[in-house]
């Protein structure tokens, strides 16, 4: 008889990014050592993949010829995310007991995150009131910094594919 060593328990977190109309799904589970998700929906979406690294957390969002790298540190409340090469974008975040604020992008065109953190969700905001974008997570057992990480991807995104449409 064969015995199958033991793993750690996958928790799942579920969510949507934007509007029922116009958003995201957002899906990942945590193993302890590895974020695997995906961003969008089961054939137009693209997989996250993040795990835990001596230099911290690292990672792809997409495939090989669409997608970017990401890597994130997460010291003493504050969560520190770039995402894409040279010339990608910066997120920082500092953490409460109940939420987090801060910013994603540059000054001048970026956008300011707001969150909550209730029992078992997150509820938060990118931009302004008027022309914000809103997400909601349950979050399982995934630590609250994870679930930021795959909401910002989500927005990169997301941005991205407008740019792209605006593009064409």
């Amino acid at each position: 008889m064969t015995v199958m060593p033991e793993t750690a328990p996958q928790t799942a977190l579920r969510g949507r990014l934007g509007t029922l109309s116009e958003g995201l799904d957002l899906h990942g589970s945590w193993d302890g050592q590895r974020l695997s998700g995906r961003v969008g929906s089961f054939t137009a979406g693209q997989d996250v993949v993040v795990g835990l690294t001596a230099d911290g957390l690292t990672g792809r969002v997409g495939g090989f010829t669409r997608g970017f790298d990401l890597r994130a540190d997460v010291l003493a409340g504050e969560l520190h995310l770039h995402l894409g090469g040279v010339d990608g974008i910066d997120a920082r975040l500092d953490f409460t007991p109940d939420g987090a604020a801060g910013r994603y992008g540059r000054f001048t065109d970026g956008l300011d995150v707001h969150l909550r953190h209730y029992a078992g969700e997150v509820r938060g905001r990118f931009g302004g009131y008027s022309s914000g974008t809103d997400f909601r997570m349950e979050l399982g057992d995934v630590p609250l910094p994870l679930a930021v990480i795959l909401a910002v991807a989500a927005l990169c995104l997301w941005r991205e594919d407008v740019a792209l449409t605006a593009a064409s």
